[in-house]
């Protein structure tokens, strides 16, 4: 009996080290930042917020760099200008967009204004290559949807990113952040002296629709018959003057201005105008028709207005 209890206590004991063995052959490794989805590169896709009780959608995107599990880069939503529930900082940026920090936990982001969340803090889902999200405390509620560009293009390089703070403590500075002024796009060669060009009677002006750059139809018309007049006077060269009303500061104005003028000159080349025939300039809220301050005044400044010139 001895014997064939010692002999059970050897067999129980060889058991138990198998199966020690085989469990720790199959428990999978840590994770660690590994588990972090890696948000890198550019994205695209659309914003969805209120103006006035009224759904709007328009364009997003996102150029991000991440290191482990935070990194930095730039947001930009379009055309938010009247929509009060985004915060100011993304509204004063503009078409520039705005420099962000944000951290993952797992295959969640949260993301703030590199100055502090007090200015802008946005929690997004990412499953695979959508990141869905809103912006946080916005009321009525701001979403955004983007979606991973594959591009063989290298995104922008981001500068080094910050020290991480020290549990507890507080955010960096909340002092709103300067806005530097859109910087000019480079002198086209060969681009005509503006004030060589004058507007006459038969290119007319067009129209937009407030913290819009689309093309209404009832201007593509207007557009079609300013082509058929470039397409018969093939010696005229065109400048696209982009203009905004006075709501919104100044760089926002500058920028929707410029999608105005290049929106319009988009049509032109389309139909058939040679695109080294046109050239473009954003006067922003400069240069208004009408400084009343009513929505039958506003509706006349935003405009793209067509001045001609011989070549």
């Amino acid at each position: 009996m001895r014997r064939l209890g010692l002999l059970l206590m050897a067999v129980a004991l060889v058991a138990t080290g198998c199966a020690a063995a085989t469990t720790g052959a199959i428990n999978p490794p840590p994770t660690g930042d590994s588990g972090n989805v890696d948000i890198s590169g550019k994205w695209s896709g659309t914003w969805r917020g209120h103006l006035m009780d009224i759904a709007r959608t328009d364009d997003a995107t996102a150029d991000l760099l991440q290191q482990g599990r935070r990194g930095v880069g730039r947001l930009t939503l379009h055309t938010t200008g009247a929509v009060m529930a985004v915060p100011q900082a993304v509204r004063n940026a503009g078409l520039s967009g705005v420099r962000v920090a944000f951290e993952t936990s797992g295959n969640e982001v949260v993301m703030r204004h590199e100055l502090g969340g007090s200015l802008f803090r946005a929690d997004f889902k990412v499953e695979g290559d959508q990141m869905i999200g809103s912006i946080r405390d916005a009321d009525p509620p701001v979403r955004i949807v983007l979606t991973r560009v594959t591009s063989s293009t290298p995104a922008v390089a981001a500068p080094a990113l910050p020290p991480a703070p020290a549990p507890g403590a507080p955010e960096p500075s909340k002092t709103p952040p300067v806005v530097a002024a859109a910087p000019s796009a480079p002198a086209e060669p060969g681009r005509p002296v503006l004030k060589d060009f004058t507007v006459i009677a038969e290119v007319k002006p067009i129209y937009f629709d407030f913290d819009k750059y689309d093309i209404r139809p009832d201007d593509a018309k207007i557009l079609e018959a300013n082509v058929e007049w470039l397409k018969t006077n093939a010696e005229a060269l065109v400048l696209i003057e982009g203009h905004c009303d006075q709501r919104g500061t100044a760089e926002y104005n500058l920028a929707l201005g410029e999608r105005r003028a290049r929106a319009a000159r988009d049509h032109l080349v389309s139909s058939g105008v040679a695109a080294e025939r046109i050239s473009v300039v954003s006067l922003g809220a400069e240069q208004p028709v009408c400084t009343e301050e009513n929505e039958a005044c506003w509706s006349k400044n935003r405009r793209a207005n067509f001045l001609v010139k011989p070549r």
